[in-house]
C-alpha cells in the first residue's frame, strides 16, 4: 500500500484498456457498493490517461487527477486501494531521470458478472454490503435466460464456408500475417469466436485412439489441433477419413504429422468417391436420341467406334502417339489413369475424349480432358456413339454461324471527276464593245 501526501506526484497510466457497455453494467452493478461511485469515477477517468509514447513534459501530477475526480489527496488514495484490493488497479513506483520518483498505474481489464461471483472473497462482501434481498435480485440479473422453445428446435445456422469462399491453402494454414497479427493482438479469455453452425462435430478421443494404433501419440495429434479441425471441417472428413489420408504420407517408423503433406494428400483425394459415384449414377442413365445419333454417323465415324470399343485406353493413347508421331508422357499416363481409377468413366469414354483431345492439343492434359469429360456429362453424353454424333452437331452449328455472319460486301460509286469537271465548267465569252461601253455608262450615272 502506497500513499504521498505530494499532490504534484507525477503519474503514467501503463497500458489501454477498451470499456465495454457491459463493462459499464458490472462496474455500477457489483463494483460500485465495494468501491464506491468515486472509485468507478477514478477507475474510467484513468483508462483515458494512456499515452503509447510519454515524454517528460507531457506527465501529469495527482493534482490533476485530483481535480478530475474532485477528490481530495487523502480521499484519491483511500478509493485507490479500493481499486487496488478489488482487482481493477495495480500500482507501481518508478524511477525517471527528469522526473524522479513517479507513480505508474495498471488498469486491469474488468472481470465477467460470472467471474466476479465465482471470487467467494469479492461476492460475500457484495453479500454483506447490499444484503440477501439485494443480493439475489443481482444474482438473477446476471444470470443468462434462454428461450424456452430453443430447447426443441433445430438449428440452421450457415456455417462459415456456406457463405464464404476461402483458398484452402488460407482456410488451412492461415497466411504470414495473420499469424503475425494473432501474436501481436492478445488473446482473451474467451478465445475464439465461434463461426457460424460447426459443420463436423469432431470425436477427438475416437481420432487420438486411431492414430495411436499408428504409433501416433496423443500430444502429437493435439498439437496440432487447429490445423486437423480447419482441414476436417473445410473437406467434411469423417475421423476415419483424415486418418486414412494421412497415412498416405507417412513412411515406416515415422511418429510424426506432417500437416503440409496431409493438406496437400487431403487436396488431392478430397470428394474422389463423390464423384465417382456422380458419374456412376449419370452413366446409368438411358442414353440421350441413340437413333438419331446411329443415323448421323459415317462409315469413318463407325470405324472409329469400333477402335474406341476394342482397346485399353493404355494401348489407344499409345495407337494414337504412333499415328501423330511423338511419344507416350507420364503425366498422359496419369491423366488416363485419374479418368478410369478415379472419376469411373468407362475405357471407350475415356478413348474417345483422348482421341478428341488430340485434335486440339499434341499433349494430353488433366485440364482440357476434364472440360470435355464434364461437356459431354453435363450434356447427357454418357456412350462414344452420343458423343460423336455431338461433337458432329456442335461442329455443324459453328459452320452455319460464320456462314451466316459472312458480311456482305459494299460497293461505293466512285465520282467520275472528268465528266464532273465537263459538267461543271464555267463557260468563258468576250465582251463586245457595245457591252463594254454600257458598262461604264452605268457606272458614270451611280457617282
Amino acid at each position: 500500500m502506497f500513499e504521498s501526501a505530494d499532490p504534484k506526484q507525477p503519474f503514467y497510466v501503463a497500458n489501454q484498456v477498451a470499456v465495454s457497455e457491459e463493462n459499464i453494467r458490472v462496474l455500477t452493478t457489483l463494483f460500485e457498493p465495494l468501491v464506491g461511485i468515486q472509485g468507478v469515477g477514478l477507475y474510467i477517468t484513468l483508462t483515458k490517461e494512456f499515452d503509447e509514447v510519454p515524454f517528460a513534459k507531457d506527465y501529469k501530477t495527482l493534482y490533476q487527477l485530483q481535480d478530475q475526480t474532485n477528490l481530495k489527496l487523502e480521499d484519491l488514495f483511500s478509493t485507490l486501494h479500493h481499486l487496488e484490493a478489488t482487482g481493477l488497479i495495480k500500482t507501481f513506483i518508478g524511477s525517471n531521470p527528469v522526473l524522479g520518483e513517479t507513480l505508474i498505474f495498471e488498469v486491469e481489464n474488468v472481470p465477467s458478472a460470472g467471474e466476479f461471483f465465482h471470487t467467494f472473497l469479492l461476492s460475500s462482501l457484495l453479500l454483506e454490503r447490499v444484503g440477501s434481498v439485494t443480493f439475489n435480485r443481482l444474482v438473477k440479473k446476471f444470470t443468462p435466460r434462454t428461450f424456452i422453445g430453443l430447447k426443441d428446435a433445430k438449428e440452421v445456422t450457415s456455417g462459415f464456408f456456406d457463405v464464404f469462399h476461402l483458398s484452402a491453402e488460407s482456410a488451412i494454414d492461415a497466411p504470414i500475417e495473420v499469424k503475425e497479427a494473432a501474436r501481436e493482438v492478445p488473446k482473451d479469455n474467451k478465445g475464439e469466436i465461434k463461426l457460424g453452425n460447426e459443420p463436423v462435430k469432431i470425436d477427438w478421443s475416437f481420432l487420438v485412439d486411431l492414430f495411436a494404433s499408428y504409433h501416433i501419440d496423443k500430444e502429437e495429434v493435439l498439437k496440432h489441433q487447429v490445423e486437423i479441425k480447419q482441414i476436417i471441417d473445410f473437406y467434411h472428413l469423417t475421423e476415419q477419413e483424415f486418418v486414412e489420408t494421412s497415412l498416405i504420407t507417412m513412411s515406416a517408423g515415422t511418429d510424426k504429422l506432417n500437416m503440409y503433406a496431409i493438406q496437400n494428400a487431403v487436396n488431392e483425394n478430397f470428394g474422389l468417391n463423390r464423384n465417382k459415384e456422380m458419374v456412376r449414377k449419370q452413366l446409368q442413365q438411358e442414353p440421350k436420341d441413340a437413333d438419331k445419333a446411329i443415323k448421323n454417323l459415317s462409315t469413318a465415324d463407325a470405324e472409329l467406334i469400333r477402335a474406341v470399343d476394342s482397346k485399353t485406353p493404355t494401348d489407344y493413347l499409345y495407337e494414337l502417339k504412333e499415328k501423330k508421331g511423338g511419344y507416350v508422357t507420364a503425366n498422359e499416363k496419369k491423366v488416363i489413369y485419374r479418368l478410369q481409377d478415379q472419376m469411373g468413366l468407362t475405357p471407350p469414354l475415356i478413348n474417345l475424349i483422348v482421341h478428341t483431345c488430340f485434335e486440339y492439343d499434341a499433349v494430353l492434359t488433366n485440364n482440357l480432358a476434364d472440360r470435355i469429360a464434364n461437356d459431354w456429362l453435363q450434356n447427357g453424353i454418357t456412350t462414344p456413339t452420343e458423343a460423336i454424333a455431338y461433337l458432329k452437331e456442335r461442329k455443324n452449328k459453328r459452320n452455319q454461324k460464320q456462314y451466316y455472319r459472312t458480311p456482305k460486301k459494299t460497293v461505293h460509286k466512285l465520282t467520275d471527276w472528268s465528266k464532273y469537271e465537263k459538267q461543271n465548267q464555267t463557260k468563258k465569252r468576250r465582251l463586245s464593245t457595245e457591252e463594254r461601253n454600257k458598262i461604264f455608262r452605268e457606272f458614270g450615272k451611280n457617282e
